[in-house]
């Protein structure tokens, strides 16, 4: 619901300001808004079929939301100057981040947009041949390139398709050069979205292997947990209920579970190197096992002072980590039959709320209460022990 309230205020949005930069009137800006949600309104019901499966399969909403916004304000300045093919940004990161399925569907919306707010040029069949075959040929371009070598022979196959479907469409070689300007700043924004396209690759290749990093350093079976196992049984144990029950909150709270199972896992790691510098083995630790940027970033902030979390996750490792010491502590000293599991709970969080320590975290108040909840009836169950529990 909340991708479609977007993508409806995006497109709307953009309808008014590109009426308003044309001088528009009351009444035409209205005619506009209600062609543009008849697009919408298709574009949302082919999001929402079959449960809203397309909706699902996106990598991430915030970067398909933020780009397809960036693409509704170039297309309203198409209305009063040329900008080449550099609206179609969206459809480049579509087709890099989420495949040919969304670029094309971004496209066409985008299309719509751009007919409707560019009314002199949506008059020129040539042009608008142009732009909707253009925008197909880069999502089907761009989203089949697997190797980052191969966007090289993309920028060279998508350039020379501009230039032959330009003297396609005029007729001639002539007539093709005398709106040689149109084309160089088509071609310019060809280079423009081929970039784009291929610093999305990366990052999403990025995003990628931290993912599957982060999956085998959730694992009991890690290199390094067994380097924690064989040098301490006692720290091995509360590091695996430390993981494993901040993993369960994340997973119930919809955070991302292998983040806080292995941030759980390896917020006392340094320990391993003996007694000296505590930040200092814990920054080895991290380059050591070349730890994701997220991960290294949950680690160093477990040996701040104060201690506020500057994530959900870090959060939730921070709770499980008070409420398991607290448990083996009294088990430890034989009170802990004496305390009840939901006493123990909230002395944790009523205490860490009244240090501050949710202030940077990202969690509500609503959350926290969830959480509470959580924490009462899950932090002492036997899975939380289990070394291949997930």
């Amino acid at each position: 619901m909340v991708f479609r309230l977007c993508i409806y205020a995006e497109v709307i949005a953009g309808t008014i300001i590109g009426c308003c930069l044309c001088g528009m009137g009351f009444i035409d800006i209205l005619r506009n808004i209600t062609i543009s949600i008849t697009g919408i309104m298709v574009f949302v019901y082919y999001y929402g079929m079959r449960g809203s499966r397309m909706v699902k399969s996106i990598l991430s909403q915030q970067v398909f939301l933020a780009s397809f916004a960036v693409s509704n304000l170039l297309v309203a300045f198409t209305g009063i100057c040329d900008t080449g093919t550099i609206w179609m940004a969206a459809v480049a990161v579509a087709a890099a981040r989420e495949g040919m399925g969304h670029a094309v569907s971004c496209h066409l919306l985008l299309m719509l947009q751009y007919l409707v707010i560019s009314a002199g040029a949506a008059e020129d069949t040539k042009i608008i041949i142009f732009y909707a075959v253009l925008g197909i040929l880069l999502a089907l371009v761009v989203s089949e390139i697997k190797k980052q070598r191969l966007f090289i022979y993309a920028a060279v196959i998508f350039i020379s398709l501009t230039l032959v479907i330009a003297i396609v469409l005029n007729g001639s070689l002539k007539e093709t050069w005398d709106n040689r300007g149109f084309l160089f700043r088509c071609v310019l924004g060809d280079i423009a979205l081929l970039t784009i396209s291929w610093v999305t690759y990366r990052l999403r290749k990025k995003s990628a292997g931290n993912k599957k990093a982060l999956f085998a350093l959730a694992s009991t079976d890690h290199e390094l947990m067994q380097r924690i196992k064989k040098y301490s049984e006692s720290l091995y144990k509360h590091s695996l209920r430390t993981g494993n029950l901040s993993g369960m909150a994340a997973e119930f709270a919809g955070y991302s579970k292998n983040l806080a199972r292995a941030g759980g896992f390896y917020h006392k790691a340094g320990r391993i190197y003996g007694n000296g510098d505590y930040k200092e083995a814990c920054s080895r630790i991290i380059k050591e096992f070349a730890f994701p940027i997220q991960l290294a970033d949950i680690i160093k902030q477990q040996v701040e002072v104060p201690e506020k979390p500057h994530s959900p996750e870090a959060a939730l490792i921070m709770l499980s980590d008070s409420i398991i010491s607290m448990d083996e502590y009294f088990c430890k000293t034989g009170k802990r039959e004496g305390i009840p599991d939901e006493k123990l709970v909230r002395s944790v969080f009523n205490s860490r709320l009244a240090k501050g320590s949710f202030d940077n975290s990202g969690i509500d108040k609503e959350h926290i209460e969830k959480l509470m909840d959580f924490y009462i009836n899950n932090a002492f169950k036997e899975e939380t022990r289990e070394e291949h529990y997930l």
